[in-house]
């Protein structure tokens, strides 16, 4: 989930090209009702939806507390992920320090990684 959610952070020249590309449609979008009426929103919510998948998978195999909502989760996963990915755009944060702070809310739902543990990556 980790490797997953780090793909979608601005990090080289082709994944921060993607998101300004991205942002400027967002930014578009909300003035334009032609385009707020284009799929592009889609991908997002795909997005939404695997991870909502995973962390049910996850909760199935007891790596998740019962008592937390899959859904939700994973809004608050994006929802991080896609501050993260502006933070780094804008010059907030380096890449590095956004990639720990996504590390930081994957502990909070699944514990610390086991560095040791050569098995499947959370």
């Amino acid at each position: 989930m980790e490797a997953f959610l780090a793909e979608a952070l601005p990090t080289d020249v082709r994944s921060r090209v993607f998101h300004l590309v991205w942002t400027s449609y967002a930014v578009l979008a909300m003035t334009d009702q032609g385009l707020a009426d284009q799929p592009f929103v889609e991908g997002p919510n795909r997005l939404e939806r695997r991870l909502a998948d995973v962390l049910r998978q996850a909760r199935a195999e007891g790596e998740l507390a019962a008592d937390l909502d899959p859904d939700r989760e994973a809004a608050r996963l994006i929802a991080v992920n896609h501050g993260l990915g502006t933070s780094v755009l804008v010059g907030q944060r380096a890449p590095e320090a956004a990639a720990e702070i996504l590390r930081y809310h994957l502990d909070l739902l699944f514990g610390p990684a086991d560095t040791a543990d050569t098995g499947t990556p959370r």
